[in-house]
């Protein structure tokens, strides 16, 4: 069963674990306004090899990319970032704009607004690039 498959058999469910998730961690904090980039976690490394992860490249690079721009998400586990991901896709393919996603997504993550919009469009550049044209 693929992921969108899934996502679309159990709805909003990754993306109310992800901001349970989130919540316990305390990544409800805007990290928007730090002047320090962000240093790759060992667990974002480690999943750089697709092979050893199981993930294909696209995931890979999504979640290097997210990690990269949103260190709250640290401590998340991959798979919910990427049901996460994939959610925004499905809901893309919906026919709803990344902006409703991303504002959406907002709504329940309490990431900020410039990050929950940075997951969205990574997730359309990485994920479900047929949609770019609606970036």
């Amino acid at each position: 069963m693929s992921t969108r498959t899934r996502i679309a058999k159990y709805g909003c469910l990754p993306i109310a674990v992800l901001v349970g998730i989130i919540i316990a961690i305390g990544g409800g904090e805007d990290d928007t306004t730090s002047d320090t980039k962000p240093t790759p976690t060992a667990s974002a490394t480690k999943s750089a090899n697709p092979e050893d992860t199981g993930h294909t490249p696209q995931e890979t690079a999504f979640l290097l990319t997210v990690r990269a721009k949103i260190p709250a998400l640290e401590k998340v586990p991959d798979e919910q970032i990427l049901d996460l991901g994939h959610s925004s896709c499905t809901a893309i393919d919906a026919g709803n704009s990344p902006t409703a996603v991303a504002a959406r997504a907002e709504e329940g993550l309490q990431i900020g607004a410039e990050n929950s919009a940075y997951i969205v469009g990574a997730a359309v550049s990485q994920l479900c690039p047929e949609h770019k044209s609606k970036l």
